[in-house]
């Protein structure tokens, strides 16, 4: 004889009993039982690891001038005295635009672009032809 219960207010269904006690979780350690109580494991002699790896590449050249700098290009690996070309730079513009403000006029606007120190200073190999790097004066 089962005796049937009415949900009236809503509430959820009661739980269904579980296992009273479920398997234990797998043991940490697989098949090998844990080490005795003050076990010390016996100190491996320490391992000396030797990497090579090939010869890397020459660091970024030695600082550059504002004019031609002996260095080595990373490109041909020769060692050379850079060529230098000489291009306006935003400091180049702003000067020229505080010349012509101050100045009242265009005359002194075009000074900046004929001075070599207010210019960036690009080097190149004069070999290989290949950008090597670039001064900007401060």
């Amino acid at each position: 004889m089962t005796i049937k219960l009415e949900n009236k207010m809503g509430l959820p269904p009661p739980y269904e009993q579980s296992v009273p006690n479920p398997a234990p979780p797998p043991s940490y350690f697989g098949n090998n039982p844990p080490p005795p109580a003050g076990f010390v494991a016996p100190e491996a002699p320490p391992r000396t690891t030797v990497i090579t790896s090939p010869q890397a590449p020459a660091g970024p050249p030695g600082k550059l001038g504002p004019g031609p700098t002996g260095t080595t290009c990373q490109t041909c690996n020769k060692t050379v005295v850079t060529r230098v070309d000489y291009v306006p730079n935003n400091r180049t513009h702003i000067i020229s635009a505080a010349l012509c403000i101050l100045a009242g006029c265009c005359c002194g606007c075009f000074v900046p672009y004929c001075m070599r120190s207010c210019k960036t200073a690009n080097h190149y190999c004069p070999q290989c032809k290949a950008f090597v790097g670039a001064f900007t004066p401060s």
